[in-house]
């Protein structure tokens, strides 16, 4: 792969997700949440407390992931006012670490409502109301830990508990992702050691139950081994590699080496199919292209994040970066047509039912692949430093 064609597909991403973020005619986020007639461009489903939807308006965990990434290229050294725009984002939505009206939070909805939080710890030492805030919510998550995370289940919260009811599947991939990364990052930054040792204890219980032992490959979802929603749904897998990567980071010792190791293994796993023509991974990860089931968006930048950062922290040999440099790459030369990411799958329930290969559902522009896009992007960027 050539540096030049790098460089012409970083040009092209970075203009796509200035344009839709920080340089957006209008997109100031306290302008946009305060009015529910107005939307970011990425939420495609429009969560607002006047359709109906009283839960993750504006704290909606698609904007959290597009804020976060945001929040990455600050890290990698892109300017203050990508920090910036997070905090004016984080700043809308509180009141001196209290979560407002217009952020729509309600904890009975499920884990969705706190992966935005993993921004939280980032700002703590700085902002009192962003600690304060950080300190409620990861209080809430201790309280719905005693009574929707049970010992037969690892620890591992059900996805959803609305109405009291677990779902026929409790343990969702993306679950782990949504509540586990901020937990980790909080107990590293508060020094919680017991509090690291079950959220590692909660990886290797999924990496137990949830991988299918023939093919290395994880199911969407699960209660038990042989309990399991039997699809290999490529942006929960997505969803589950990240939350690997960025937990791993927190921890330490024994727990740190077992995530290594589990790691590896994912990715070779995984590797094998890659689709060829298009250098992406299908919908469905491991049956046959169709209409229904196309490379998809949101899944492949998850697994090019996970492979860009594992190399960085040292988990994956070097090469495994370049693997992630040429999936990002052909991302971008054929899905971002236009300056509007493509062929992103709305959304999938862990029912058991095939509802993977609706395609009325390749989506554009939805936040559930920008987010992670611009994640990638800023993991393209530390890894040119």
């Amino acid at each position: 792969m050539t540096s030049e064609r790098i460089r012409e597909n970083m040009r092209r991403a970075r203009i796509f997700i200035d344009n839709l973020t920080v340089d957006a005619e209008n997109g100031d986020p306290k302008a946009i949440i305060e009015d529910e007639d107005r939307f970011f461009a990425w939420d495609n489903e429009h969560r607002s407390l006047k359709n109906g939807k009283t839960f993750l308006f504006d704290w909606s965990y698609y904007i959290g992931i597009v804020m976060e990434g945001l929040y990455y290229m600050y890290e990698a050294g892109e300017g203050e006012r990508y920090k910036s725009y997070v905090k004016r984002y984080l700043d809308a939505i509180q009141t001196d670490g209290v979560l407002n009206k217009y952020a729509g939070y309600d904890p009975a909805h499920g884990v969705d409502c706190y992966k935005t939080a993993s921004l939280l710890p980032a700002f703590m030492k700085e902002d009192a109301c962003l600690k304060t805030l950080s300190d409620n919510l990861y209080h809430d998550l201790a309280v719905v830990n005693a009574k929707y995370a049970p010992e037969e289940l690892g620890g591992c919260y059900y996805h959803v508990w609305r109405g009291g009811k677990p779902p026929k599947y409790a343990v969702w991939l993306d679950g782990l992702y949504m509540s586990q990364c901020f937990l980790a990052r909080y107990a590293k930054e508060t020094g919680d050691e017991a509090a690291l040792k079950k959220v590692a204890n909660r990886f290797f219980w999924v990496n137990e139950n949830l991988m299918d032992e023939n093919t290395g490959l994880f199911f969407h979802a699960g209660n038990k081994k042989g309990d399991v929603c039997p699809f290999f749904w490529l942006r929960a897998i997505g969803w589950y590699a990240m939350a690997q990567i960025d937990v791993y980071e927190c921890l330490s010792g024994e727990d740190q080496k077992k995530m290594k190791t589990a790691l590896r293994a994912f990715v070779k796993n995984m590797l094998p199919y890659l689709d060829k023509e298009t250098g992406m991974w299908l919908n469905l990860v491991n049956e046959e292209k169709s209409a229904g089931n196309r490379a998809e968006t949101s899944g492949t930048v998850m697994m090019a994040y996970t492979l860009l950062k594992g190399a960085r922290l040292g988990v994956f040999e070097s090469e495994m970066a370049d693997i992630g440099r040429e999936i990002f790459t052909r991302v971008t030369e054929q899905k971002l047509q236009k300056d509007k990411l493509t062929d992103v799958y709305l959304m999938a329930t862990a029912s058991g039912e095939d509802n993977y290969r609706n395609e009325n559902y390749y989506m554009l522009q939805e936040g559930k692949g920008v987010g992670p896009y611009i994640m990638a992007y800023a993991e393209m960027l530390k890894a040119e430093k």
